[in-house]
């Protein structure tokens, strides 16, 4: 797995006044290590991480959690993405969303 350059792999925010060092969760570690073996084995390729706790997100967004991370999808052919997307979603199961966007899979944790 890579990541972009730039990308945070971990914060340090403010929290009622305490500093709190925020990491990826467990979970996102997880499916990102499966998103990375999907890709080797579809594509051959690494998978590569754009955004975990960087970019611009919307308010309340998973990113800020470590609970979401965002992939590069140029870097595969139309039926690499179509089959990344269908396997990311059956082996991450209904706990993940995957939400094929114009320029990346955004994949965050979201048990219901």
């Amino acid at each position: 797995m890579k990541h972009k350059n730039g990308v945070y792999t971990e914060v340090v925010a403010i929290q009622n006044g305490e500093k709190v060092h925020l990491k990826p969760s467990a979970e996102i570690k997880t499916a990102m290590n499966i998103a990375d073996n999907l890709s080797k084995s579809i594509s051959g390729k690494e998978a590569v991480i754009t955004a975990i706790f960087d970019g611009k997100h919307m308010v309340g967004s998973k990113h800020y959690e470590g609970d979401a991370f965002d992939m590069r999808i140029y870097i595969y052919t139309d039926n690499q993405l179509k089959n990344l997307l269908s396997n990311l979603k059956n082996n991450l199961g209904s706990d993940y969303d995957i939400i094929h966007e114009p320029s990346h899979i955004h994949i965050e944790y979201d048990p219901k």
